[in-house]
């Protein structure tokens, strides 16, 4: 399967080699303190995606600790498609952290929730709050979008199967639902949690904001909103790692709708790609190193 993608790639691709050379050259040059911006909100999409967690545990967590394992666990997320890798990583962490089988993949299930619902309202907020730009977005894209959601939603479900045994799948399931159940007595901290599972959505957009302005390319915050949707609703389609190759795709073709120049659109996708896939990747690296010797990730 990666054989045949890597060849469609190739025949797509091969007529875009000017603009790959004209995007090399923009990409040389960047401007440094929107540049600087993007590296910050990236750094902060972890910040949020601990605080999620740590809000939504059973069991006391260290806010510290769980940052550097959200870092190795996007570390891992780049080696494994579909999200698998992030999901088995708290899943791991978790069940360190005294939390049961259930519970774990619980919480894992429940913030996954939360980040399509959080993604969700932040885009019918923006959409409701800017109706007129509603007649330049392109329509198509948010229908696949919430196609490739539902897509995700599933594979969660069989991620939490799989995790918990077939055999023991019918008590996990129970466990779940008695856990989510708890989360509504916990008004306060699921709120909380909805809000930073928004704020890691919103650093992802700004900074994809931020990679655009480094090559002024000046679009309106909820545009850039609806080219991230379509760049992560395909990335999460494409069987690669990480999304490889279907994000960028749907970057530049977000842009390149929005009327931006092919060069420039793939400039400003190569570089929010360069700054929250290879820098996390190396980044993570370093951090997976020090949760496996800490054994943060074994059950």
């Amino acid at each position: 399967m990666l054989v045949a993608l890597l060849a469609l790639a190739i025949y797509v691709l091969l007529p875009q080699l000017g603009d790959f050379r004209s995007s090399w050259q923009q990409l040389q040059h960047p401007a440094l303190d929107w540049t600087a911006l993007a590296i910050a909100l990236s750094f902060g999409t972890y910040l949020a995606a601990a605080a999620t967690y740590y809000l939504l545990a059973l069991k006391p967590l260290r806010y510290g600790r769980t940052v550097l394992v959200q870092l190795a666990a996007m570390f891992i997320n780049r080696l494994l498609p579909a999200g698998i890798g992030a999901l088995g990583a708290n899943y791991a962490y978790l069940r360190h952290s005294k939390h049961s089988s259930g519970q774990a993949a619980g919480i894992v299930a429940f913030n996954n929730l939360l980040g399509f619902a959080g993604h969700s309202l932040l885009v019918g907020g923006t959409l409701l709050a800017f109706r007129g730009q509603l007649q330049s977005i392109n329509k198509p894209a948010l229908s696949h979008g919430l196609a490739a959601w539902a897509v995700a939603a599933v594979m969660i479900v069989l991620i939490i199967a799989i995790v918990a045994g077939r055999e023991r799948f019918r008590r996990t399931a129970a466990d779940v639902k008695q856990q989510f159940q708890t989360y509504g007595q916990r008004p306060f901290r699921t709120s909380s949690a909805l809000l930073s599972s928004i704020a890691l959505t919103l650093c992802n957009v700004l900074a994809l904001y931020a990679c655009a302005q480094a090559f002024s390319v000046h679009l309106a915050f909820s545009t850039v909103l609806i080219i991230f949707t379509f760049g992560i609703s395909l990335g999460t389609a494409v069987p690669t790692p990480g999304g490889l190759g279907g994000f960028e795709a749907g970057l530049v073709a977000g842009f390149v709708a929005y009327h931006v120049p092919n060069s420039t659109a793939l400039a400003a996708a190569l570089l929010y790609r360069l700054i929250s896939y290879w820098l996390a990747l190396l980044a993570g690296s370093v951090a997976f190193v020090i949760c496996d010797r800490r054994r943060l990730l074994q059950t």
